[in-house]
């Protein structure tokens, strides 16, 4: 079962007036124009405390406590960025802006809840919307959007994503997807690396073990329905904004770039169904493949499986990284059918976009296979 919802709906997405329904434009409103930089400021500090607390981190300065006073503070973030959504504007950067700060505040349930809202603010609100086209058309208005993902580097949602604890240790607590992979790369430096790395509070391949043996059952079932229910409104999310933005002149999508999110959160599914796959029951059998009609394969518990589906046999590869994982830790086997995994779940555009890192020359892929310029991903 999944986390109950986190944001009030019915009060974020009523009109703001009967007679403009989307509010004003926060830059332009003098009323407003306070509220907007507080917001705008609120979430910039956030940030410069993250990172300094992250600088710290590294350094061995702190175990991520941080100094008094100084901590990000997320939650006035979300607390001014819905406020604003439910009074004043209907507005995609303050929604955008509320999307950062629900993955610390909230999790992968808050990411949830704001690609929702964002996506029914889109659907109920386009043709008011804030801030309203310019120039550019809509790259203007969605631009805190694409930010999310990043355009032409890592966006500034893809870190807090793989931050987010997928585990609930009694021993060491909430350690996120981040720790895991670099638990796995700690584990390939020499030992006197690994030493110091322990002792500025790194974490190694068997404390995340142990973390993952005392997550209970139910923690990780939520967890896993979270990203499950992430992953769908990411792309109702997606698809709304695509249709609303259009393309400009030369065919090119002007809606958000979404590749560097999409595979964020694909990587913490993954991570997650290896962690605990006893939390998710087998995959639904599609109504036009009859008893028999797949192929068996034997799995590392000795139990014989019907590959069914392409979503089973990615499934089943996940499962034999898994063992790589645990049995030989140093082998590059796991990773290699990781991104197998990944790349066989990207769309052609996305994986030519990932694998021909040159732009003229992917272009001319795109143009000799027949890929439309306007369904081209963005460089990564």
């Amino acid at each position: 079962m999944s986390s109950p919802e986190v944001l009030d709906f019915g009060r974020l997405l009523a009109p703001i007036s009967d007679h403009q329904p989307s509010g004003a434009e926060l830059k332009v409103d003098g009323s407003l124009r306070a509220m907007y930089y507080e917001v705008k400021d609120a979430r910039e500090a956030a940030r410069t405390a993250e990172r300094e607390l992250l600088r710290q981190v590294l350094a061995g300065e702190n175990h991520g406590e941080g100094p008094a006073g100084e901590r990000p503070n997320w939650p006035r973030v979300r607390e001014l960025a819905v406020e604003i959504i439910a009074e004043h504007s209907k507005d995609l950067w303050v929604a955008a802006w509320l999307i950062e700060a629900l993955a610390r505040t909230d999790g992968f349930a808050g990411l949830r809840d704001g690609f929702r809202l964002t996506r029914e603010l889109a659907e109920q609100f386009w043709d008011g919307i804030h801030p309203q086209p310019d120039e550019d058309g809509y790259l203007t208005t969605v631009a805190q959007l694409t930010g999310l993902n990043g355009a032409d580097s890592e966006g500034v949602l893809v870190a807090p994503i793989k931050a987010i604890p997928i585990t609930h240790s009694t021993t060491y607590g909430a350690l996120s997807s981040a720790a895991y992979y670099q638990a796995q790369n700690l584990a390939k430096a020499d030992p006197t690396r690994q030493t110091e790395a322990l002792e500025r509070g790194a974490v190694s391949v068997d404390m995340f073990d142990q973390a993952v043996r005392e997550t209970p059952h139910d923690f990780l079932a939520t967890l896993l329905a979270d990203i499950k229910q992430c992953q769908v409104e990411f792309d109702r999310f997606n698809k709304v904004l695509e249709e609303r933005c259009g393309t400009d002149a030369d065919g090119y999508s002007m809606a958000p770039p979404s590749s560097n999110l999409r595979h964020a959160l694909a990587e913490c599914h993954d991570l997650v169904r290896t962690m605990a796959p006893s939390v998710q029951g087998p995959e639904p059998v599609p109504a036009e493949l009859g008893p028999g009609d797949g192929q068996v394969v034997q799995v590392g518990d000795g139990n014989h499986l019907p590959v069914q589906t392409r979503e089973q046999a990615f499934q089943a590869l996940l499962r034999v990284a898994n063992y790589f994982r645990q049995s030989e830790p140093h082998s590059p086997v796991s990773y290699a059918l990781e991104q197998a995994v990944r790349w066989g779940r990207m769309p052609l555009p996305e994986l030519l976009t990932e694998l021909i890192p040159d732009e003229s020359a992917r272009t001319g892929m795109f143009r000799l296979t027949g890929i439309p310029p306007g369904k081209a991903p963005e460089s990564k």
